[in-house]
C-alpha cells in the first residue's frame, strides 16, 4: 500500500488541523486590525484615518518585540518538546513570558509619560491641532495597553505550537469580534472618535487574553506557570531566531514615518488617509499570508526536531503553493473593486477615490511576490536559521524599499506605490540566485545518519523493519546493548500499538481508513541513537502499559508488550510521549 502522494497523511492532517483555525483567524484579525480605520474613516473622514496613520509605527515596534520574542519562544518550545525535554520547554516559556510583561509594563509607564517627545518623532503636526489632539489620545491608550499587545499576540504562537490551535484561534476571535463591535457602538453610535477606537482595541484585548490566559492551567497544557523557574540564558538566541523574521517591523516603523511625510507633502491630509489604505490592505494580505506561515511553523519545527527533513521541503512547496494561490484571489479583488474598498474606509471625494483605486491597484501587483517571500523566510525561521529571514527581512523592508521609495517619492505622488512592486521582486530574484549559489545545509544531520520507514497494521512486516534498522546500526558502528535495546524498543513499541492502538473496540478505523506508524532513526554524531515514533492510532501511550493494567485486556500478547516497555524504560536514556496534532508522538534516546 502507498501511503504517500507528495506530503505524508501526517503532513496533509496537520497543516488542515492548523490551516482551517488559523484562517478564519486571518480573516478576523484581518477586520478587527481595519476596524479602527473603518469605523473612524467613515465617522472622523480624512483626519481620523491620519491619526490612525500617525500611531502605526509604535503598533510596528510592539510587533518586533512581542513577534519576535513569540514566534522565537514557540520555536524553541516545539523543538524542545520533539526532543522529550519538556521541562526545558516550560523554563523557556516562562523566561519569555516574565521578559515580556517586564518590557510591555516599562512601555506603557514611560511612553505615556514621554508622549510629547514621542508624538514630535512621529511626525504629528502641532500645526493641525484637531489632527494632533486626535493622534495624542489615541496613542495614549495604545501605549497603555502594551502589556495586553504582548502577551495576546505572544502567547497565541506557544498555543498553536501546544496543540491548542483551535482553542487559541476561538480567543483571538471573541476578543476581535469585541473589539469591531466595540468599535460600532463607541465610534458610530457614541460619537468617542479615535478614544472610542483605542477603548474597543484595549477591551478586545483584555477578553482574548483571559481566554487564553486560562488555557495555561488546563490538565494537557506544557505552558505551566508553576513550579515556577524561568530559565533566560536562551532568550538571545530566541529573540534573534524571531527577529529575523519580525526586523520587518523595524523597517516599516522607518518607512511608514517616509511615507506618511511624503504623501502630507504631496498629497496632504487625503494622502496621508490613502497610505493608511493601503497600509491596512498590505497587513490584511500579510495576516492571510501568515495564516500559512502558523500552520506550517510548528510542522516544520517539529520534523526539524526529529530530523525528518523530506516532509520539512514538501512542507515548505505547500506554504508556497498555498501563498500564490492566495495572492492571485487577493489581486483580483485589489483590482475590481479598489472604488468599494476606498469608499468603506470614509473616502468619498471623487478625487480622493481616483487617487486611491490608482495607488490600491498598482499595490496589488506586489503581492505574489509578497507571499513568496514570506513562504521562504517562514521555512528558515522554522527550521532555526536565522540569516536568511534577516536578509529577506531587510531587502524588503529597507534595502530596497527605502530607496526605491525615495526614488518614486520624486516622481511624484502615483509613482510612489511602485517602490512596493520593484521591492517585492527583486527582493524574491535575489533570494533565489542566493538560494541556488548558497543552498542551506548547515544545522542538519547527515541524511545517510537517518533512517525512515513507515509501517501499517500488519505485524508481520516488522520483520522487514527490524533487519533495515539492524543494518543502519551496523553501519554506524552502534554497539551490540545499543542495537539489541533498539529492536527491542521498535518490535515491542509497534507491536504495542499495533495490539492496542490499531485494534481497540473503541474504534473500527482511523480518520484515513488506514493505520500508519512512521519511524524515524537518527544515528548521532555522539554515538546515540534516537528514535522518533509517530502513529495515527487513537491516544495510546505504550509507556503507560503495566502489569495492573493490563489484567483486564483479554489479548495475553499485551502482558509480553507490557513486560517489554518496562525493560525499555529502565534501559533507555530517556523516553518521551505526548499526543500531538492528533496522533501519538514518542521519542526514545538509546
Amino acid at each position: 500500500m502507498k501511503f504517500t502522494s507528495g506530503i505524508s497523511i501526517f503532513s496533509r492532517q496537520m497543516f488542515i488541523r492548523q490551516y482551517i483555525p488559523a484562517l478564519i483567524s486571518a480573516l478576523v484579525f484581518a477586520v478587527a486590525d481595519m476596524a479602527d480605520a473603518l469605523v473612524v474613516g467613515n465617522r472622523m473622514g480624512t483626519v481620523g484615518l491620519a491619526a490612525i496613520a500617525f500611531s502605526l509605527p509604535i503598533y510596528m515596534f510592539y510587533n518586533v518585540i512581542m513577534h519576535s520574542f513569540g514566534l522565537g519562544g514557540a520555536i524553541h518550545f516545539s523543538n524542545k518538546m520533539a526532543s522529550g525535554d519538556e521541562e526545558g520547554a516550560r523554563r523557556s516559556f516562562q523566561g519569555v513570558f516574565i521578559t515580556l510583561m517586564i518590557i510591555s509594563v516599562f512601555i506603557a509607564i514611560f511612553g505615556n509619560l514621554g508622549i510629547e517627545g514621542l508624538m514630535f518623532i512621529l511626525g504629528a503636526p502641532k500645526s493641525n491641532p484637531v489632527l494632533y489632539s486626535a493622534t495624542k489620545t489615541y496613542l495614549g491608550i495604545i501605549l497603555a495597553a502594551a502589556p495586553l499587545f504582548f502577551f495576546d499576540y505572544s502567547i497565541g504562537y506557544y498555543l498553536r505550537n501546544d496543540d491548542f490551535e483551535k482553542e487559541s484561534s476561538i480567543a483571538s476571535g471573541i476578543g476581535n469580534v469585541l473589539d469591531l463591535s466595540l468599535n460600532i457602538i463607541l465610534v458610530l453610535f457614541l460619537d468617542m472618535g479615535v478614544k472610542g477606537a483605542a477603548l474597543a482595541t484595549l477591551f478586545g484585548l483584555v477578553v482574548g487574553s483571559s481566554i487564553q490566559f486560562a488555557f495555561l492551567f488546563r490538565k494537557t497544557s506544557h505552558l505551566k506557570l508553576f513550579p515556577f523557574n524561568p530559565e533566560f540564558c536562551n532568550l538571545p538566541s530566541i529573540y534573534k531566531i524571531g527577529i529575523s523574521s519580525f526586523v520587518s517591523y523595524i523597517y516599516s516603523f522607518v518607512f511608514i514615518l517616509i511615507g506618511n511625510n511624503a504623501m502630507i507633502r504631496l498629497a496632504g491630509d487625503s494622502g496621508v488617509a490613502v497610505f493608511d489604505v493601503v497600509i491596512n490592505l498590505g497587513n490584511m494580505a500579510y495576516y492571510l499570508f501568515n495564516a500559512v506561515s502558523t500552520s506550517t511553523q510548528p510542522i516544520i519545527s517539529t520534523y526539524e526536531g526529529e530530523c525528518n527533513y523530506d516532509e520539512c521541503d514538501k512542507i515548505e512547496n505547500v506554504s508556497t503553493l498555498v501563498n500564490s494561490l492566495t495572492s492571485l484571489i487577493l489581486m483580483f479583488l485589489f483590482v475590481v473593486f479598489a472604488p468599494l474598498i476606498c469608499n468603506l474606509f470614509g473616502l468619498y471625494d471623487p478625487a480622493t477615490v481616483e487617487y486611491g483605486s490608482l495607488s490600491i491597484r498598482i499595490y496589488s501587483l506586489c503581492l505574489l511576490f509578497v507571499g513568496l517571500n514570506l513562504a521562504m523566510s517562514n521555512y528558515y525561521a522554522a527550521r532555526n536559521i536565522s540569516i536568511e529571514p534577516f536578509m529577506i527581512a531587510t531587502l524588503r523592508g529597507i534595502a530596497i524599499l527605502v530607496p526605491a521609495a525615495l526614488i518614486c517619492i520624486r516622481l511624484g505622488k502615483n509613482a510612489f506605490w511602485f517602490a512596493y512592486i520593484f521591492t517585492e521582486l527583486f527582493t524574491y530574484i535575489i533570494i533565489r540566485i542566493h538560494r541556488k549559489r548558497h543552498p542551506v545545509i548547515n544545522k542538519r544531520m547527515d541524511k545517510e545518519r537517518i533512517l525512515d520507514i513507515k509501517l501499517g497494521s500488519d505485524i508481520s512486516r516488522l520483520g522487514s523493519a527490524i533487519e533495515d534498522i539492524e543494518m543502519f546500526c551496523e553501519k554506524w558502528d552502534a554497539n551490540p546493548k545499543q542495537l539489541y535495546y533498539i529492536q527491542m524498543t521498535v518490535e515491542e513499541v509497534c507491536s504495542a500499538i499495533i495490539t492496542n492502538g490499531f485494534k481497540s473496540p473503541l474504534v473500527n478505523r482511523t480518520n484515513f481508513g488506514y493505520n500508519v506508524i512512521e519511524l524515524t532513526l537518527v544515528a548521532a554524531e555522539n554515538n546515540d541513537l534516537f528514535l522518533h515514533i509517530r502513529d495515527n492510532a487513537i491516544f495510546f501511550n505504550p509507556f503507560d502499559m503495566n502489569k495492573k493494567a493490563l489484567k483486564d485486556i483479554e489479548n495475553k500478547d499485551s502482558d509480553f508488550n507490557a513486560l517489554g516497555m518496562d525493560v525499555i524504560k529502565q534501559k533507555a536514556k530517556s523516553f518521551y510521549y505526548r499526543r500531538f496534532q492528533g496522533f501519538n508522538t514518542m521519542v526514545v534516546k538509546i
